[in-house]
């Protein structure tokens, strides 16, 4: 039974002032004031001044005490926070960023609400190490708190304890579970050196991309005309307003009138009908009825735009809504009304959607947002603060030295490190045509929001929707997958999504992590390295693929060769689940692979209907996999002392082959597999069509008829014979 003890009465901090800055040993933002920064016993610290990247909402930039009812909790959180950001402590390289401080905060609340739920009150001195396993257990009472979670919770209770020396309170009754990492405590399984974060299976992650690139290069022309054209209709109906002339009631009801007549003249004259409004989820009318219908959903802020009155005023006027009904049942409706022409979409031959509305185009213009985050983020290779680092006029076009190619650059910020990285450091990316193009549409919508509105940066929240985020910070993520929803309700069915699902059956959740993964992988592995980025997404140049793989400071390079390695192994495990099979390879390697397969195959009791730890077989191959090279038509098992290839050319780089002088049959380094097998057969095809043409010279026939003989003996083990 725990005891119960009573709340001490000093609630003034021993070593904190009041008046002292929360921000004192942080770098500041230029133009900040000193003296406007938050104090000690503010009960609310403005950390914005301190924190540089864009993508952090602002939520994360306010330390909020006043949630904290207990009055020893919230002197103990302040005095726990203030010390981790302005005083380095033993455990730790540098001082808590800004930017972490509100997660931080979050972290530590779960522990002092536990013991204050046991004790009766927040006393550090009662929490003893049978206090700690009692939180411990609780926590992993929480089904959905994993390993990691829990780690992380541990470790802010002993953080507390390492903060002793700062807190009013001092420690807690014991050194928490003996010094023990939080790691170890919670379970975490240490070793597993590959990303957590999921790639985007290739279906998805192609569909996404072509929708976007249609959204970008097509819809976005429709788009940025409907703005301008709705930016420019309510300008006009300013310099229109009936109320702001002065004119009396009866007369504002003449004139409304009178123009409306002239508006449905013009649209009679054109052949189009009222305007309705429009389901912006999912592109369709908001209506089913029929157009006599006697109430249907007139567009009543499009045609108060064009009478230059207030939003309902017509609605509110018997005689003028009776002419619009009147109107209805001569004209019939159209959904949206406003003027701009929707283009074609050339995979249908149809308009791509109806006309626009105020409401339809603020909906597209997300969805052209995510789209324009989606190919910037996916193909550049950089994090999600990096893109939404960017400003207006970050691309450039430069030539490389031979005058040939096209380079083209993005300069943004990165903020990865620790000390002066979190104020971000200028870094440049390397990338492709289709970023350029999406960053000139994000620019002339974030011009058209700053326009309206007061927006932030190249990534503006679009819409008001009455959230305090200026920035699109973490709503990218709501905003993709809103994206992708709109795309399977607009044009997809249940049966058959535009977006296919995930391997779970069920839509994929997008994250902003997931691209930089994803296209790391891909250019490391799918499906031959470096010609990923020509053959998956038909750049080009591969020149540009290989700039934008490894340009930048931010360490795209080194994550592409920790997914090439990571590559290399799956490969290699691969292949030794195939010779488990019996699917055996060939090739001049082979028999030095399967002499090394044998060996783990007894060095591990690996036989038939037994089951092996995946981990031992992952290490025990390891030093083929760093020789691995993945190739067409065949895999390279790397040595430059027998490698054929090199004996081209004696100045090349000896430290990987060059796969297109590779000799598959006749390299001591080739190996052989039934995934090879299409390219071969495709090979063998091709040349027997030749030989069908009875006009080729007889020279040409026999070299032919020779190399198609060496062809078949090469995949005769692998394909079981030819005719």
């Amino acid at each position: 039974m725990i005891a119960k003890f009573a709340r001490p009465v000093a609630l003034v901090s021993k070593y904190r002032r009041d008046d002292e800055p929360v921000l004192a040993a942080m770098p500041l933002k230029p133009g900040s004031d000193p003296a406007m920064l938050s104090r000690f016993g503010d009960d609310r610290w403005n950390l914005h001044p301190a924190i540089f990247r864009d993508n952090l909402p602002t939520t994360y930039r306010t330390l909020d005490f006043t949630t904290i009812a207990d009055p020893l909790q919230r002197l103990t959180a302040k005095e726990y926070l203030w010390a981790r950001l302005n005083e380095r402590r033993p455990g730790y390289q540098d001082r808590l960023a800004p930017s972490y401080a509100y997660v931080t905060l979050r972290t530590l609340r779960p522990f002092m609400t536990f013991v204050q739920a046991q004790t009766g009150a927040f006393i550090l001195a009662a929490v003893d190490q049978d206090l700690l396993d009692a939180f411990l257990a609780d926590q992993r009472r929480h089904s959905l708190r994993s390993a990691a979670r829990i780690a992380q919770l541990i470790n802010s209770v002993i953080d507390l304890h390492r903060h002793a020396g700062a807190l009013t309170q001092g420690g807690l009754a014991c050194e928490p579970w003996r010094g023990r990492p939080a790691v170890r405590i919670a379970g975490v399984v240490a070793g597993n050196a590959e990303n957590t974060t999921p790639r985007i299976p290739d279906p998805v992650m192609a569909e996404l991309l072509r929708w976007s690139f249609k959204y970008v290069d097509v819809f976005s022309l429709d788009i940025l005309a409907a703005r301008q054209e709705l930016d420019a209709l309510i300008a006009r109906s300013h310099e229109l307003n009936v109320y702001g002339a002065g004119y009396r009631h009866g007369m504002i009801d003449v004139i409304v009138h009178e123009r409306l007549e002239r508006y449905l003249a013009a649209r009679r004259a054109a052949g189009r009908g009222v305007p309705v409004w429009q389901n912006v989820g999912t592109g369709k009318t908001r209506t089913d009825e029929p157009a006599d219908a006697a109430t249907p959903q007139l567009n009543y802020a499009l045609m108060n735009l064009h009478a230059g009155c207030e939003t309902r005023s017509i609605a509110q006027r018997p005689a003028i809504h009776d002419m619009l009904l009147a109107a209805v049942r001569e004209l019939g409706t159209e959904v949206g009304g406003m003027d701009t022409p929707i283009a074609i979409d050339t995979d249908t031959g149809r308009s791509w959607r109806e006309r626009f509305d105020s409401k339809s185009l603020a909906h597209e213009e997300n969805m052209l947002q995510a789209a324009c985050y989606v190919i910037c983020a996916y193909l550049s290779g950089m994090r999600d603060s990096e893109v939404q680092a960017m400003k207006a006029g970050c691309h450039s076009v430069t030539r490389s030295a031979d005058g040939l190619v096209e380079r083209h650059r993005i300069a943004s910020t990165t903020y990865k490190g620790g000390g002066d990285r979190r104020r971000g450091e200028p870094a440049e990316w390397i990338t492709i045509a289709p970023v350029a193009r999406a960053i000139a549409v994000t620019e002339r919508l974030s011009a058209a929001a700053r326009a309206r509105r007061h927006a932030d940066g190249l990534w503006p929240v679009l819409k008001d929707n009455g959230r305090t985020n200026t920035h699109l910070a973490k709503q990218a993520i709501v905003l993709i997958n809103a994206f992708r929803a709109r795309l399977d309700a607009a044009y997809g069915t249940p049966a058959s999504p535009t977006i296919p699902y995930g391997p779970d059956g069920k839509p994929w959740h997008f994250t902003t992590r997931q691209f930089r993964r994803t296209v790391a992988w891909y250019i490391a592995n799918r499906p031959f390295g470096t010609v990923a980025g020509k053959i998956q997404y038909k750049h080009a140049s591969i020149a540009m693929f290989e700039g934008y793989a490894g340009a930048s400071a931010s360490g795209f390079r080194r994550e592409v060769e920790q997914e090439r390695a990571l590559g290399r192994l799956h490969d290699i495990v691969e292949h030794y689940e195939d010779f488990r099979r019996g699917l055996k390879p060939t090739g001049p390697a082979s028999a030095r692979i399967l002499r090394e397969f044998e060996r783990v195959r007894r060095e591990l009791d690996d036989l038939p209907g037994r089951v092996v730890d995946l981990g031992r077989v992952r290490a025990m191959l390891g030093h083929l996999a760093r020789t691995l090279h993945v190739g067409f038509l065949n895999d390279c098992f790397f040595d430059p002392a027998t490698a054929l290839c090199l004996d081209r050319d004696r100045a090349a780089d000896r430290s990987a082959p060059i796969l297109t002088h590779c000799s598959p049959d006749r390299c001591p380094n080739s190996c052989i597999t039934r995934r090879h097998l299409a390219p071969w057969k495709a090979s063998i095809a091709e040349a027997d069509a030749l030989l069908a043409n009875p006009g080729l010279p007889p020279l040409q026939r026999a070299a032919l008829i020779a190399d198609n003989a060496r062809k078949r003996r090469v995949i005769e083990p692998l394909d079981g014979g030819m005719p």
